[in-house]
């Protein structure tokens, strides 16, 4: 009777411990990072209402400027959005890291220093 139940236990420990094992442990995470414009920025910009004086109060001092021959004026605002995203499982051990970024650019075309339209590029 003694052996029956120690085989029992044992038995009952190992389906424990291969459960236990099986199921594991994961853990994610994710990180975002974005500089750039925002959205509430852009719906401050009124087209054919906001100066240039006003566009860069709201939005700040673009990424780049150049002027056309007709005397519009194209400001860019480079925009990036990074990802950092990890991935941990126990057991067995695996650990994954992925980082993307992608990035946009938000253009102001602006005629006789008032904001024409604007849009994004990729």
């Amino acid at each position: 009777m003694k052996k029956c139940k120690f085989n029992e236990t044992a038995l009952f420990v190992s389906l424990c411990v291969t459960s236990i094992l099986l199921a594991g442990c994961v853990a994610t995470q994710s990180d975002v990072h974005y500089s750039g414009i925002e959205n509430s920025q852009l719906r401050q910009i009124k087209q054919g209402i906001t100066t240039k004086d006003q566009l860069v109060e709201i939005v700040g001092e673009p990424t780049e400027q150049s002027m056309t021959e007709d005397g519009a004026e194209y400001l860019r605002y480079k925009c990036t959005e990074t990802r950092d995203n990890q991935f941990a499982m126990f057991p067995p051990p695996i650990a994954i890291k992925d980082k993307k970024e992608t990035e946009h650019t938000v253009v102001f075309k602006l005629k006789d220093d008032i904001v024409q339209r604007y849009w994004k590029e990729r």
